[in-house]
């Protein structure tokens, strides 16, 4: 591939895959080629930052506890930065990522939403990509109601069409890191895969973090899974004329991109020995985790899918962030006049770099143990009893959640306000994420790594384990899917229910597929169907007795 490589193509490839120079390229690429890309290489590393700067993103702030934003979704073309790729595709406010949003505990979110694409006349389909031009929106990993105006994901948005989301945090919300895109069944994949999506921030409550965390330089870091040739194929699965892509010519267009920050390869500039907090967003559609190493830097984690760990600062050499999944991870550099690459090892890519600069290296002590103090919502589950009957099995395999496809009408698992929820997860090769409840880890799922731990918070995860919740706010449906988008389009998704409680009736879980019918309406119907029954039968019998009499 690399001896019929044009020049200025070979040069991009190698700025942007720099790890790809390998004996085998040194042995088929012409001198003069080889020249001319260690020489850029060189030009790379001593220039290069001023050149692509990682870009600032949007940033939109609450103010008296009200955050009010209007918000579309709409057509756009982008150029992506240290590329010649262009996209045209469906974006948040025409942006590559959207803006970010920045609430607090007990805010309220109030997003005028427009669904400004053209209606392509592409219907939905159950269980298959369409309808590319339906969308709606998920306040991913938010603890907020899972019911309209809020986070209700069965809710659907033509083009043309508006909708006024309105969505309150608790006053007890913890700080953290989350994220906001479609989610309309059926063309999800289309739509975040094409770059719709934005960050939400819940900033930390006045003195709860250390000093060091609060006062450390924050970097948004918004990590995009850009595969050109997939998102081909889901354009065409949903008879889309939108999406495209030209440029790219130094790539392969079946291989996976990272972004971050709408760039490739962007550059973070920081001091030597500073402490940096990461905030990282792996906004992904397809196979693969985020497992970031920063070389030569230290990495200590602090939090995962907006939850502080319980052991800060945790060692740690890579994430490894499932597909809509985050890590806030606190990093430092050591020497100043250097560089430090930000590699994806599944991807084989560098995809950021952080450039420390000519300054004299900053005094910083090692970060000090802290156990944050959680919100009832996050009681640890470890040693606590589970409800009775509210311990089920959870299956991911083959684009069904145990052995079915999603319907709109049908409720997986069932369980009430205060009780303590266990779930076996089987999510093998599968991105399990819930909506509205976090999940403690209790077995299972862990690593030899240390970046998964017994005790830990996620609402998305990979693997085969137990985990439990305490649905103590919320009532209504909670989603659970795949975050592997195109199963979940394909009819890997379902729903679990939590019911109120009183007095005459105190709660009980049940397991497995039900219909999405109210128990008391199922059992009045069978009742009354009874009771017609046996009013018949007694008449019609009356009727022949009364003949045989005669």
């Amino acid at each position: 591939r690399m001896n019929h490589f044009n020049v200025s193509h070979c040069i991009l490839y190698y700025q942007q895959n720099p790890y790809k120079l390998n004996m085998e390229i040194l042995f088929t690429t012409p001198r003069w080629t080889l020249n001319l890309i260690l020489l850029t290489l060189v030009v790379r590393i001593q220039l290069g930052a001023a050149s692509s700067e990682i870009q600032s993103l949007t940033s939109l702030s609450s103010t008296n506890r009200t955050l009010e934003t209007d918000w579309t979704l709409e057509s756009a073309t982008v150029q992506i930065p240290n590329s010649d790729i262009t996209l045209t595709t469906r974006l948040f406010n025409g942006q590559y990522p959207g803006p970010t949003l920045r609430l607090k505990a007990g805010d309220e979110l109030q997003v005028h939403f427009t669904n400004q694409l053209e209606d392509q006349g592409r219907p939905y389909v159950h269980n298959e990509m369409s309808a590319p031009d339906e969308t709606n929106l998920h306040f991913h990993g938010l603890h907020v109601s899972g019911e309209l105006p809020s986070d209700d994901v069965t809710y659907v948005i033509q083009p043309g069409d508006s909708f006024d989301y309105v969505t309150v945090l608790p006053d007890n919300h913890l700080g953290g890191t989350h994220w906001m895109h479609p989610h309309r069944h059926g063309s999800t994949s289309l739509q975040v895969g094409g770059g719709a999506f934005s960050l939400i921030v819940v900033e930390d409550e006045e003195g709860f973090v250390p000093d060091q965390v609060k006062n450390a330089k924050e970097v948004l870091f918004l990590a995009h899974q850009l595969h050109p040739e997939e998102m081909q194929q889901a354009s065409q699965q949903s008879s889309d004329g939108l999406w495209s892509m030209s440029g790219g010519t130094a790539i392969d267009i079946d291989e996976e991109l990272v972004t971050v920050n709408g760039q490739l390869n962007p550059t973070i500039t920081a001091h030597a020995g500073e402490w940096m907090r990461f905030r990282i967003l792996w906004a992904a559609w397809q196979e693969n985790t985020l497992d970031l190493h920063f070389d030569g830097c230290e990495m200590k984690l602090l939090a995962k899918d907006g939850v502080y760990i319980h052991d800060f600062p945790r060692s740690i050499t890579a994430t490894r962030i499932a597909q809509g999944g985050r890590a806030d991870v606190m990093v430092r550099c050591p020497n100043a006049s250097s560089r430090y690459s930000i590699q994806a090892t599944e991807q084989q890519q560098v995809v950021a770099t952080i450039h420390i600069s000519d300054d004299p290296p900053q005094s910083s002590d090692d970060l000090e143990e802290w156990t944050p103090t959680y919100p009832e919502y996050l009681t640890d589950l470890r040693t606590t009893s589970v409800s009775e009957g509210c311990a089920c099995q959870t299956e991911l395999d083959d684009d069904t959640i145990n052995g079915q496809l999603f319907e709109y009408d049908t409720y997986l698992h069932e369980t009430y306000l205060n009780a303590v929820v266990e779930r076996e997860v089987f999510a093998q090769g599968h991105s399990y994420h819930q909506h509205v409840y976090p999940f403690q880890l209790i077995s299972g799922f862990f690593d030899n790594t240390g970046y998964i731990k017994e005790g830990d918070w996620h609402d998305t995860i990979i693997g085969e384990g137990v985990v439990r919740y305490q649905p103590n706010v919320f009532t209504g449906k909670v989603m659970i899917h795949c975050h592997i988008l195109e199963h979940e389009d394909e009819g890997m998704m379902t729903m679990e229910y939590v019911h109120p409680i009183s007095n005459d009736n105190p709660g009980t879980c049940s397991c497995g597929a039900r219909p999405s019918v109210p128990i008391a309406l199922i059992v009045g119907i069978s009742v009354g169907a009874v009771v017609c029954l046996m009013v018949v039968g007694f008449f019609v019998k009356k009727k022949f007795y009364s003949a045989d009499k005669n």
